[in-house]
């Protein structure tokens, strides 16, 4: 027990030992004013204290917190205060150990967002913890909090609690329960416990907490309606997902996947081997064999297809999209994918391709050229002798890979394609006559005809594109004319080849013309072969002559023609690289490919950024004579950037001639004592047709060690 006297100031006048031992040093004892001992944040209650005992109040159980020296730190007094005569006595005990275990629960309250309150069966009575009325966003010391507290809850809540309650009273178990209260703008999830205690067998108390879990149960709500919405998704497109472990050879399945298939759904995990005997018989090797390359390539992504067999005994189309999850040494350790029901799809292209087969017996006894084109310029049907030509020129059959017309028409052409497609998108149709001068070096013309094909909402749908030879009427048209046409373009190009290409043309056709008359006089079997090559060397000279000079001519036609398509950049430069490789052979020098793993996409026209390239591969093979040439592809996606690197051990440019290289009829020698033969236009071609396409291209160069031309395009997003 704590004794301390103060006079009606505060001062202390007298302490009992147990007080004297708390407050014993040097500055504490008889005199020293009480308000000193007291912690600062207690000061004031003291102050009040005083001041209502000196009235001649009695105040009881008042707390108030003093430091001290010893272990405790801390030391809180419960008092009770009372006046007799000029003395205040204030007496009490020490409560720090109940203060601290209060504080700590307080703590564990306000941090956790619980609240505490308790029901008395005999009494009725309802009791709230200050902190289960601040959840509330209630004062505590409002005299109408009961009424702004459970009472004030919708009936439906109270009726639910109220049952909960009395289930608990009825069956002396323990409940638990999450309740939903809605207010203006916003919904709090509370979690309800209540725990009853005993006496003889019979529940003479509850007690019970209150905790805010709206953050875990929005969680909660959100997760479950992420897997609702991924179920829905993958039932909407009739799709399984699974999850292989390759050193187990176990594969575990989806619910939805198992009951796609038949397979057990009281198995978790199913043999590899059971699922492949599913495969049809016609496509389980390939199907294997393109996992295992799938498995074993340097890409994580997995691609498959094959029929697999269902309960009733029938096959289906599947296609399977994976991501295959690598050990440090490159192989796969675990494959995530999804399998797709694709059969109707399947179903509906062996029904086109029908159709097809049937429209081409047609097609091909009809027109000269025809042509039937989607709303995307893409060809889904056209005549034989069309599609040889393609696959010709191209590379592709129109029949078997997807081609759009526009990427396989002359350049000379585009312009007049658009214009006339457009006219055709919009419902008119359109003639047009062109020449087309076939690989004999004859002309063709043409009368084309753009048909618009609508459905029954008037609605374009796809455009007919046919073809009728009219060479005779046209050569009868322009006979008057072909003198006079060819007169002026002589003249032009007499014109320009003695300004501009004196040398490069003057040196075939004095070429040509000796070996000419050397023929006419030669008997000699062998000799007249080698001369014959000559003669074709220097008819190919003249001819990339000429053609460096039409295309040069061409650059603003070529900007308004256009044909921007993604690529997949390794594969167009792969096929450019592989036109030079007998060139580098010849020269028995280092030619190498390093393409980009990640497979860079770019939306470019590819046969103007054919030409440009090109000219910087045939010029590394022109000028290096030894050492080698390495074309090396790299992406950043960070700067949606794409870099095409040529770089060569070749004889190297000047300093002071590098800015001069991309400038039309430059080369590094000129004049009739000049090392190298060209144009000079090669160069500039490729700079203007890169910059066309929105790139750049720079160049690296130490005279005697090599060049390094850097080309960048955009990655397409």
């Amino acid at each position: 027990m704590y004794l301390i006297v103060l006079d009606a100031k505060g001062v202390i006048q007298q302490l009992n030992d147990c007080a004297a031992a708390a407050f014993q040093s040097e500055h504490t004892g008889v005199g020293t004013d009480f308000q000193e001992l007291v912690l600062d944040k207690f000061q004031d209650k003291l102050q009040h204290i005083l001041q209502k005992v000196t009235n001649g109040e009695i105040l009881l159980n008042q707390r108030l917190k003093f430091p001290t020296k010893t272990s405790k730190g801390i030391l809180t007094l419960r008092l009770d205060f009372s006046r007799d005569g000029d003395s205040i006595y204030a007496m009490g005990i020490d409560v720090t150990q109940e203060d601290k275990e209060q504080q700590a629960l307080q703590a564990i309250s306000e941090l956790g967002n619980i609240a505490a309150w308790y029901y008395n069966p005999i009494t009725k009575e309802l009791f709230w913890s200050k902190e289960c009325y601040k959840m509330h966003g209630i004062d505590p010391k409002d005299h109408e909090r009961d009424q702004k507290g459970f009472y004030n809850y919708e009936a439906e809540i109270q009726e639910r609690a109220k049952a909960y309650l009395y289930k608990l009273l009825e069956t002396k178990q323990p409940y638990e329960y999450i309740e939903t209260v809605q207010k203006e703008t916003s919904t709090t999830y509370l979690r309800i416990t209540a725990e009853p205690v005993f006496h003889n067998e019979e529940v003479i108390f509850v007690n019970g907490t209150v905790a805010d879990v709206t953050e875990r149960q929005e969680y909660i709500q959100k997760l479950e309606y992420s897997e609702e919405t991924k179920n829905l998704a993958l039932k909407g497109i009739r799709s399984g997902l699974f999850d292989h472990d390759i050193k187990s050879n176990t594969v575990y399945y989806s619910l939805a996947f198992k009951k796609m298939l038949g397979l057990s759904i009281k198995d978790d995990f199913v043999p590899e081997e059971t699922f492949r005997q599913m495969i049809h018989p016609d496509d389980v090797d390939e199907a294997l064999q393109r996992h295992l390359d799938n498995l074993n390539k340097d890409t994580a992504y997995y691609f498959n297809h094959y029929r697999l067999r269902h309960l009733d005994g029938k096959y289906r189309y599947y296609e399977v999209y994976g991501y295959c999850k690598k050990n440090e040494d490159g192989s796969t350790k675990r494959l995530i994918g999804n399998l797709i029901d694709v059969n109707e799809r399947k179903l509906n292209e062996q029904m086109v391709e029908k159709n097809q087969r049937r429209m081409r017996a047609m097609i091909n006894n009809g027109f000269v050229y025809i042509f039937l084109l989607d709303t995307d310029s893409k060809i889904l049907l056209t005549d034989t002798a069309s599609a040889g030509i393609i696959q010709g020129d191209f590379g592709v059959h129109p029949l078997e890979t997807t081609v759009y017309f526009k990427n396989v028409i002359p350049l000379n052409f585009k312009h007049t394609f658009t214009n006339s497609f457009n006219e055709a998108l919009k419902g008119t149709t359109t003639r047009k006559e062109v020449e087309r001068v076939m690989h004999q070096g004859n002309s063709q013309w043409l009368e084309i005809k753009y048909t618009p094909i609508t459905d029954t909402k008037d609605e374009v749908t796809s455009i007919l594109i046919t073809a009728l030879d009219i060479t005779e009427r046209k050569i009868a048209e322009i006979a008057v004319k072909e003198a006079h046409v060819k007169a002026q373009e002589l003249n032009s190009l007499k014109t320009n080849i003695l300004a501009n290409f004196s040398h490069e043309i003057r040196t075939p056709l004095n070429g040509i013309m000796a070996i000419s008359e050397l023929l006419l006089t030669e008997e000699d079997a062998e000799e007249r072969t080698k001369l014959l090559a000559y003669l074709k060397e220097s008819k190919d000279r003249l001819l990339e002559t000429v053609n460096n000079l039409s295309n040069f001519s061409e650059i603003e036609a070529i900007k308004s023609n256009l044909t921007l398509t993604v690529h997949d950049l390794n594969y167009v430069v792969e096929s450019s690289y592989r036109e030079y490789d007998h060139l580098a052979q010849q020269k028995a020098f280092e030619y190498k490919l390093i393409l980009d793993k990640s497979i860079p996409k770019v939306e470019i026209d590819e046969q103007l950024f054919r030409t440009a390239f090109n000219n910087i591969i045939h010029n590394a093979i022109k000028y290096t004579h030894a050492g080698g040439i390495v074309v090396a592809i790299t992406s950043d996606a960070t700067r949606k950037e794409a870099t095409i690197s040529v770089k060569d051990t070749g004889i190297g440019i000047e300093a002071n001639n590098l800015e001069k290289i991309f400038d039309p009829f430059m080369q590094e020698s000129i004049g009739m004592t000049r090392k190298y033969e060209g144009t000079g236009i090669g160069l500039s071609l490729s700079k203007r047709y890169i910059e066309i396409l929105d790139g750049s291209i720079e160049v690296r160069s130490e005279v005697a060690k090599g060049s390094e031309f850097i080309i960048k395009l955009p990655l397409h997003s």
